[in-house]
């Protein structure tokens, strides 16, 4: 493990000061000392223990809710029998204003809780076997599983067993409590489908296939903007958590504790090189590992909702919630649902949840909570998650959730859909708590100046995934301002519609626009659309997935756009070519004189778009749009 030893001792020079606060933790003395701020109140909280100490225990602090806290509390792989559910919705209703939050963790977040409070409220959970504990800073945070684990038709490998002997290692023992490097994400996930975003995590075991034996692929090092890589390790069932802990050990032991934004496992890993860090755990095991199988978690990520069939005959019923905003009494009735028909629940990624065990789909259908959280909502709405947002977050820019919501009703009208799967993740900042990357689109919280002033806006990012074929998504557009971004997307969403093949996803047929138009150039049809409908005009551009991809050169794809505008304003031709990119003569036909009078503003960008000399001609979007904004000002 040289090179590990080497690693460490050349970002060691410095040490956070996290870390001598660390060094002097006891996890006894810290819960007395939480004890003690019950008794005398908040008043009596120094600053370093709401940063530190009440956060090992899952309490943050929220200065969006003065004196009020927030309580994560852990869901092991979000399953939540009845009696625990019926716990946590008498928490949430007694001592929480009846507020919960779903998260994409498959945890539940408390709102609005006094520090005084807290002893009992978590006495409460302990009693069902659920805790706050090590839900904060420096832990191992919350393991994913599919939610559907052990139940779902393509569930190979049941989980549950390897996540509790995972989760023994660590929880509430005093040799990992908040002394990580930084946190630590875990996800297992034994079936064929990706419910449970596997691919985002620090350490991963991925169903996988070799020689005939069904296994586990590990993959290391995710986290926000980066998926996890390929370790090129086999792992057998019984032999995951040993790996973790050889995992869990070198990172412990050879991590960096300098600067917190370069402390996670992915940096370790990306300073020594995966082939290093693969024997390092070999030798932590002492012995060898097979190389990495065939993977089998390769089909699209996301939640499956409606009614899903499950291996012992009885039926999952699935509830959309909306950015994860709950409430106890909602949790109440879903827990009704679970007890009525021998059920429990489940939660997901995407901040919904699932009643399983149902054989009386038509009773359960007519609970309060399928009423207000429908089983088959809008594609808008199915799978839409947003982070807290700058109501219940400091680093919050925008309100996110609320805003997720507004534009998700604002689609679901403009453009409705059906058999379609759409996937909107939110977040209100860059730390990016609604994982943007993995959207289909992703938003993300910024500032934009507008008129002289400073207004709330969004970053749009396009083509993320939750499966390990694919990456994080990419910048689509920037800066656009927040009560705006729903009509673009309105624009992009009318070309899903009216191109998508049968079923196919928004995440699938991204794939097959970028395989023929560059994203700058996605991101000029959103904005030209947007445009022409907010001045009444009707010279829309469309995409035309009929050809062979293209080479995303952008001064051909303007090219080809141009003479699409041409057509469509003056039902001409602008050449007498069918190919716009055949060589040789190409007699140019473009007169602006053709033009309707409502285009003439446009007349010279629609010139430089088909110019016969393709020297003169526009050669990037962002020339296009900067003079369309000159016009647009000129005209005010």
């Amino acid at each position: 493990m040289t090179s590990l030893m080497q690693a460490n001792e050349a970002r060691s020079a410095k040490r956070h000061k996290t870390e001598s606060l660390k060094d002097t933790f006891n996890a006894a003395q810290a819960w007395e000392r939480v004890l003690g701020y019950s008794k005398n109140g908040y008043a009596s909280i120094n600053d370093d223990d709401k940063d530190f100490i009440l956060k090992s225990f899952g309490l943050f602090d929220r200065p969006a809710t003065p004196e009020r806290f927030m309580l994560r509390v852990r869901i092991a792989g979000g399953a939540l029998s009845v009696e625990q559910a019926m716990a946590v919705a008498h928490v949430a209703k007694t001592f929480g204003q009846d507020y919960i939050d779903l998260t994409t963790r498959q945890q539940i977040e408390l709102r609005y809780l006094r520090i005084e409070d807290i002893p009992e409220l978590y006495k409460q959970l302990e009693d069902v076997g659920l805790t706050g504990y090590q839900t904060g800073v420096d832990n191992f945070r919350n393991i994913l599983i599919d939610p559907l684990d052990g139940l779902a038709m393509d569930n190979i490998i049941s989980c549950r067993s390897i996540l509790e002997g995972i989760q023994s290692i660590f929880l509430k023992n005093p040799d990992w409590i908040t002394t990580l490097p930084r946190k630590f994400n875990i996800g297992i996930n034994g079936s064929l489908s990706n419910r449970c975003n596997i691919f985002g995590q620090d350490f991963a075991l991925s169903l996988a296939q070799k020689d005939g034996i069904y296994g586990f692929n590990l993959y290391l090092g995710g986290r926000v903007g980066s998926l996890a890589h390929n370790a090129d390790m086999f792992v057998l069932p019984d032999e995951a958590v040993k790996v973790f802990e050889a995992v869990a050990t070198l990172f412990k032991t050879y991590g960096f504790r300098d600067n917190r934004n370069k402390n996670r496992l992915k940096f370790l890993i990306e300073a020594v090189g995966m082939d290093e860090f693969r024997k390092a755990i070999e030798e932590q095991l002492g012995h060898t590992m097979p190389t990495a199988g065939e993977s089998l978690s390769a089909l699209e990520g996301g939640d499956h909702y409606g009614k899903i069939a499950l291996k012992d005959g009885s039926f999952a019923l699935y509830s959309a919630v909306p950015s994860g905003v709950f409430s106890g009494t909602d949790l109440r009735h879903a827990a009704e649902i679970a007890q009525t028909q021998n059920g429990s629940i489940r939660l997901t990624i995407e901040q919904n949840l699932i009643i399983t065990g149902i054989r009386d789909e038509e009773s359960a259908l007519q609970s309060p909570l399928f009423v207000k959280y429908p089983n088959r909502p809008s594609p808008y709405m199915a799978n839409l998650i947003a982070c807290a947002g700058s109501e219940h977050c400091p680093f919050g820019v925008i309100p996110g959730k609320p805003d997720a919501i507004t534009m998700s009703e604002y689609l679901s009208h403009t453009v409705p859909m059906e058999d379609a799967k759409i996937r909107l993740y939110w977040s209100a900042c860059v730390k990016g708590c609604g994982v943007h990357g993995a959207g289909d689109l992703g938003f993300v919280g910024c500032k934009v100046a507008k008129g002289g002033k400073t207004v709330l806006g969004v970053d749009i990012f396009i083509g993320g995934t939750l499966s390990g074929e694919g990456g994080e998504g990419h910048l689509l557009l920037k800066g656009v301002v927040l009560d705006e971004a729903k009509e673009y997307v309105a624009e992009f969403m009318r070309e899903y519609r009216d191109l998508k093949m049968q079923k196919e996803s928004l995440e699938y047929f991204i794939r097959r626009l970028q395989s023929r138009y560059s994203n700058y150039a996605i991101g000029f049809l959103m904005r030209w659309n947007r445009h022409m409908e907010q001045n009444s005009l009707e010279a829309q551009l469309h995409f035309n997935l009929k050809t062979h991809g293209g080479n995303h050169k952008e001064s051909d794809e303007i090219y080809g756009f141009g003479l699409a505008l041409v057509h469509s304003i003056t039902k001409i031709k602008a050449y007498d070519v069918e190919d716009p990119f055949v060589e040789g003569k190409k007699p140019y036909h473009f007169d602006t004189k053709s033009m309707d009078i409502l285009y003439r503003p446009y007349k010279e960008i629609i010139e430089k778009m088909v110019h016969p000399n393709p020297m003169l001609r526009y050669q990037v979007f962002t020339e296009i749009v900067n003079d369309i904004e000159k016009t647009l000002h000129e005209s005010e």
